[in-house]
């Protein structure tokens, strides 16, 4: 007989772990069946050796100060610095203090509007006059919403930007952080409270089928040898898992299928595509550096985010205000699916030459300097398929519908389900408390 007070956490990241202390907490027997060897999910801290610093395979930034995630960070005790301030642009052979293109890309998100019918983001862009002045935010707005919300602009649907300008506004998210120690330190307290109050995690164990009732669910492991039972479950895999054919490996088979209202909200969330690599060098090179439109009073040993358009991998990033010679690159959306299937080593020597459009620096002097690199491919994970959602038009009501449980049986928690904050940690948080709270509220 099923214990009616038994929960399944399908997933060991942000979303799965939250709920699950929460779940705890309240005294149900909780599950947590992660298939990798690890808990955090799209949070993968690793350090690098040579100079004992945490390299960050996936989430690395905290925006604004959303409850979820601060009181986390204020339990766990651990430091995090705010990297708000230091974004540098490169433009027409110059390099400047990027406060011109926050301006621009303000002043044009102020144009869209949520009382208008839904429309694509390029759709909007080519609403807009074409004199030179507009055209120039134009082009820093395709680029902030390809970078930032690794989206397609042919996809991503205005409404749901808008909402997520709107939730950032709440909590502040035109600030950023870091945390200092590595984010997975983070998830790992969270994983410390939900063990504490009996919570099980089982790492290394794929599931390949979730069979369900009413108040049944029963979850099948990869080679059938484990299986798993509960009166409920909440389902945090990632919307790129989810979209997967049964098949494919890493995908999962519902037994008996999804409703048609909930494949197609799958169907019409997006997953946005990133291609971030680390790179660790023998000094910080590009501190003695001297670029066109350095002023005198002001040197790259305070460059925090660096953004060049026109490279392959056009932002980077430093790990200030630690001075570490580490360089973090990233590009995503459409520029991000033209790293599809390539190797390691092509994926670094895209980066070296981007550096070297950057800093102009020779490619042989900056593999002379390079130590290690390290990339993830999110898009080819098999337990992940992507690196965040995003919004297609109309995107909100497949949203809300992806949250919604099935008969007080299925729960579903993730960023992808966190209106306003998808694509973000404490959105994640987020969702996994609001499912705990459903399935306490049906008790």
């Amino acid at each position: 007989m099923v214990n009616t007070n038994s929960v399944l956490i399908i997933g060991a990241g942000a979303a799965g772990l939250a709920a699950a202390r929460d779940l705890a907490a309240a005294g149900l027997a909780v599950t947590i069946i992660e298939a990798r060897d690890r808990i955090g999910g799209r949070v993968h801290t690793i350090r690098d050796q040579s100079f004992n610093l945490p390299v960050e395979l996936g989430a690395e930034f905290v925006h604004g100060k959303h409850p979820a995630l601060i009181k986390l960070l204020d339990t766990s005790l651990t430091p995090f610095s705010d990297v708000t301030d230091r974004h540098w642009y490169f433009e027409n052979g110059v390099v400047s203090r990027s406060h011109d293109f926050w301006n621009k890309l303000t002043a044009l998100f102020d144009l869209m509007s949520k009382e208008k019918p839904d429309q694509t983001f390029a759709q909007f862009l080519d609403s807009l006059p074409d004199d030179p002045e507009t055209l120039r935010a134009k082009a820093v707005a395709t680029r902030y919403v390809q970078g930032f919300h690794a989206a397609d602009i042919r996809r991503a649907g205005v409404h749901g930007l808008i909402a997520a300008n709107e939730a950032e506004d709440e909590v502040g998210g035109d600030h950023s952080y870091r945390v200092a120690s590595g984010y997975e330190t983070v998830l790992q307290r969270l994983t410390e409270e939900a063990k504490q109050r009996g919570a099980v995690v089982q790492l290394n164990t794929p599931i390949s089928e979730i069979h369900w009732s009413t108040n049944n669910v029963e979850a099948i492991s990869l080679t059938g040898e484990r299986r798993f039972v509960a009166s409920r479950a909440v389902i945090t895999l990632p919307l790129g898992v989810l979209q997967q054919n049964p098949r494919v490996p890493g995908a999962v088979r519902f037994v008996p299928a999804l409703p048609e209202e909930k494949l197609n909200a799958i169907r019409n969330i997006p997953m946005g595509h990133v291609v971030r690599i680390v790179l660790v060098f023998s000094e910080r090179f590009w501190e003695r550096l001297d670029l066109p439109g350095i002023g005198s009073h002001e040197d790259l040993s305070q460059l925090g985010f660096i953004h060049y358009p026109d490279a392959a991998i056009p932002t980077w990033w430093s790990l200030l205000p630690l001075h570490a010679p580490e360089l973090v690159g990233w590009v995503g959306g459409t520029g991000a699916e033209k790293f599809a299937g390539k190797s390691d080593s092509e994926c670094v020597s895209a980066a070296l030459h981007s550096l070297k459009k950057i800093f102009g620096v020779s490619e042989t002097n900056l593999r002379k300097m390079l130590l290690h690199s390290y990339l993830h491919d999110w898009n080819a994970d098999p337990f992940s398929r992507g690196a965040y959602a995003y919004l297609a038009v109309d995107g909100l009501d497949a949203q809300q519908e992806l949250a919604r449980p099935m008969r007080k049986t299925i729960f579903f928690a993730g960023e992808a389900t966190s209106v306003g904050h998808i694509g973000t940690v404490h959105g994640a948080l987020e969702s996994g408390q609001r499912a705990a709270k459903e399935i306490l509220a049906g008790l």
